[in-house]
């Protein structure tokens, strides 16, 4: 699930061997889809901290957004995708950053008192993108975090197999594993504007602190329980006193897409989570047939 890797070295980008080709076919259930159109984020490590400006709009009245300067500090993990610019004449490697997934706290330290980071208007619109060789050279490209579920973006929704197929956005609660390694609970804020309801502060939320995965089970650990969500104790010492189990139960849904207007079906996945189901977004299966 690992797209282009980067390494950087006096300023120069160098690209290694993929681990999985673009164009891809895999099974996801009883369909066939290519992994162009699945989710399959790369990730990269901070060296030292980095500075990047980024949008956020108004929570709950009406308004411009604002640039604020957002500090990503060394060791952090974000989800990135490599690709390239125009610059005058010449292609230039440019990194763009999906800041809109990282954990509370990673994003607390820019957030202005009633404004939310922007998510753009799809899970693929990306908060930053870094052109300056300088600040490329403070990324390097990590392996998926094994605490990210297979092909997501580390959103899942409260429902079952309905939910995930019906076309009401989901209003309810939600779980977030983020690429910084935090798990979130958060509850649908109705008074947020449009697109910001799940991203106001966290009703629960802990720090990964241990992954276990054998699939179909993921299990997170933690050093205390989260708040909105029913975790096990297993220690009463350590950092790994309670664990969550996300239990992919290999039913993906398919939406199907309408060729005539271009549209393409969606996949998701439903996990068991604490008790209850959960659907997230995994990807797109291209125009339908």
């Amino acid at each position: 699930m690992l797209a282009l890797g980067l390494v950087i070295c006096s300023g120069l980008l160098a690209a290694h061997a993929q681990t999985e080709k673009p164009s891809a076919l895999v099974k996801v259930g009883d369909y066939t889809a290519s992994t162009d159109f699945l989710n399959l984020s790369a990730y990269y490590q901070t060296t030292r901290p980095v500075t990047v400006k980024v949008a956020y709009y108004p929570t709950y009245k009406t308004g411009h957004e604002i640039s604020q300067k957002l500090t990503l500090p060394a060791g952090i993990t974000v989800a990135g995708n490599l690709t390239t610019t125009k610059a005058g004449s010449y292609l230039v490697p440019s990194l763009q950053l999906f800041l809109a997934r990282l954990s509370y706290p990673a994003l607390a330290n820019s957030a202005r008192a009633g404004y939310t980071i922007d998510p753009g208007a799809s899970a693929y619109d990306p908060q930053a993108t870094i052109t300056d060789t300088t600040k490329l050279s403070a990324f390097k490209r990590v392996k998926a975090p094994d605490y990210m579920p297979g092909y997501s973006h580390g959103d899942l929704y409260v429902g079952g197999a309905d939910a995930a197929l019906s076309p009401i956005e989901p209003d309810s609660k939600s779980i977030r594993v983020t690429p910084d390694g935090y798990l979130e609970v958060l509850q649908y804020d109705a008074k947020a504007n449009a697109g910001l309801g799940f991203y106001q502060k966290p009703i629960g939320m802990a720090k990964i602190t241990k992954t276990a995965f054998h699939d179909p089970n993921r299990t997170l650990y933690f050093s205390h329980a989260v708040t909105g969500i029913k975790t096990t104790r297993v220690s009463h010492t350590g950092n790994a006193q309670y664990k969550l189990t996300l239990k992919n139960l290999h039913q993906p849904q398919h939406t199907t897409g309408n060729p005539e207007t271009g549209t393409a079906g969606t996949f998701d996945s439903l996990y068991r989570i604490g008790g209850q189901t959960y659907y997230t977004f995994i990807g797109y299966d291209g125009v339908s047939d």
